[in-house]
């Protein structure tokens, strides 16, 4: 208690950098399938058909 260390705030750097590089991993890992999806569509666009996109309709 005496001899404690103190913390300072560039000890708490690395766990930051750690904690955004998962969020950044974990926000890629659900928007790919959207983006894949996406590039798709207007690759299907661009070859000239005309029912590239599925659409729900409620009944």
């Amino acid at each position: 208690m005496v001899n404690e260390p103190q913390r300072h705030p560039a000890d708490l750097l690395p766990v930051i950098a750690f904690i955004v590089a998962v969020a950044l991993l974990v926000g890629g890992w659900f928007l790919f399938p959207k983006v894949q999806a996406w590039i798709s569509a207007q690759d299907c666009v661009a070859t000239g058909r005309t029912n590239c996109v599925q659409y729900d309709v409620p009944r």
